[in-house]
């Protein structure tokens, strides 16, 4: 009986190929676009290398100095005291401006102010930013390198191709060693294995490779090559201040233990005091901590100041939310729609079977066989297409440094809703039809 009504659903697909296609569009096209956005935010906020615990992250991106000033608005009044006219006046303070001041942290403000937080797995201070240029082959290879320690592979899980991360020695040794992307190695060597202990020349040094990783693939590290910070210049007279090009990132070990994490930055935050060469202009120190989340969001929306944390990422899932309820919702529309028409039309086909002695079930099960055929055909379809999107995508390069990743998880639970809705939007018109007598059936296709 199944395979009856599988010949006889691919049958009927092929009756009507207008509308077949355009059922199949509505529903491959529709699944592929969900898949690109979901393709998209897995691979910023989902749970992939390098950032597989960014759940457990509190970043410091910025250092914040700051001073309010406020203005005393005067309030007058006439009263009439003993019949003598008498002037009351009151005063309030409101704020009338401030002076900010928003940069990254220097090594030396991060080491001495935030190397000890007791609440954190492990921490890491990191330099993003630096673009290199070197000639191989009288060819130009560009280089965005990260200047960091011995922790960031503690923090950021990196899968390593060949060889392993530079030791605290090495940082403190200052040995010109370096870990790269095998984008880089491609690009700088023609190759990407092979290559540990060759040199690879940038900013007047030459350092040698210990390590080969897989490029990132993310915004927040974007990078090819990660080298000892101690083998940075120092950035200048702006980290006597506490301004520099670093931030910070800590671990906890638990989801649960960030919060202790901020608690403990904010006790830090409260003895801290502005540098003496600026209290001038600022009074006040703020070291703003964020999830890895609201960083991201925030980095979209840009919705966020340091009162209002949080902001961004609420309205960044609620336009989230809705982008893939319309993106489910379309092609389940587009099915019932046409799953009612092409029913209604078939309301002959339905009679002369029911005068043949099909039961009521027997015309229930064969709709109900061939929205699931048009569904999983649309779906296929529609996840091909994703695939060459996203091959297309990161083979061009055209989002950058990041890599876009496939969530089969998420795929598989888009199609079974849109599945879900095509069989309510097939079942509910063929059981309408499947109860009419044969004689009213054919009559209704007759008028």
């Amino acid at each position: 009986m199944l395979t009856n009504y599988l010949k006889l659903a691919i049958r009927v697909l092929g009756r009507n190929k207008f509308f077949t296609a355009i059922t199949l569009f509505g529903i491959s096209f529709t699944l592929a676009i969900m898949m690109l956005i979901i393709s998209m935010m897995e691979t910023e906020v989902g749970s992939t290398q390098p950032l597989s615990q960014k759940d457990k992250m509190i970043l410091l991106p910025n250092l914040t100095l700051q001073k309010q000033f406020y203005d005393t608005i005067y309030t007058f009044d006439t009263l009439l005291i003993n019949e003598v006219v008498t002037i009351d006046s009151t005063y309030k303070l409101e704020e009338a401006g401030s002076n900010n001041s928003n940069n990254q942290f220097a090594w030396s403000y991060l080491d001495k102010h935030l190397s000890d937080i007791s609440s954190a797995k492990s921490y890491s201070f990191f330099n993003m930013g630096n673009s290199f240029n070197a000639y191989v082959n009288n060819s130009k290879v560009e280089m965005k390198a990260v200047y960091t320690d011995h922790r960031f592979w503690e923090v950021f899980d990196f899968n390593f191709r060949e060889g392993f991360g530079f030791s605290e020695s090495s940082v403190e040794q200052q040995e010109k060693v370096a870990v790269i992307t095998t984008k880089l190695a491609e690009n700088y060597f023609g190759k990407t294995t092979g290559i540990l202990d060759e040199y690879i020349e940038m900013d007047g040094n030459s350092f040698k490779v210990m390590g080969v990783i897989d490029p990132p693939g993310v915004s927040l590290l974007a990078t090819d090559i990660i080298v000892p910070h101690t083998l940075q210049n120092t950035v200048g007279r702006s980290e006597e201040i506490g301004f520099g090009g670093y931030m910070a990132v800590f671990l906890a070990e638990e989801e649960s233990g960030m919060q202790k994490i901020r608690d403990e930055i904010a006790v830090v935050n409260s003895g801290l005091t502005v540098h003496p060469d600026v209290q001038e202009y600022y009074n006040e120190v703020r070291l703003p901590a964020f999830s890895y989340f609201e960083i991201y969001a925030d980095s979209i929306l840009s919705l966020d100041d340091d009162d209002t944390r949080g902001r961004s990422l609420g309205v960044l899932k609620w336009i989230m939310f809705g982008l893939l309820s319309f993106f489910i919702l379309l092609p389940t529309l587009n099915l019932i729609n046409l799953n009612v028409s092409r029913i209604m039309e078939r309301s002959s086909e339905i009679g002369v079977r029911k005068a043949f002695g099909a039961s009521q079930s027997n015309i229930l099960g064969q709709f109900l066989i061939e929205n699931i055929v048009q569904t999983i055909l649309g779906g296929l379809l529609g996840m091909g297409l994703a695939l060459l999107m996203i091959r297309m995508i990161n083979n061009a390069g055209l989002l950058g440094d990041i890599v876009l990743k496939v969530n089969y998880k998420f795929y598989l639970y888009s199609l079974v809703i849109c599945l879900i809705f095509g069989l309510l939007s097939g079942l509910l018109p063929a059981y309408r039809m499947s109860k009419l007598h044969v004689v009213n059936a054919l009559k209704q296709t007759k008028s």
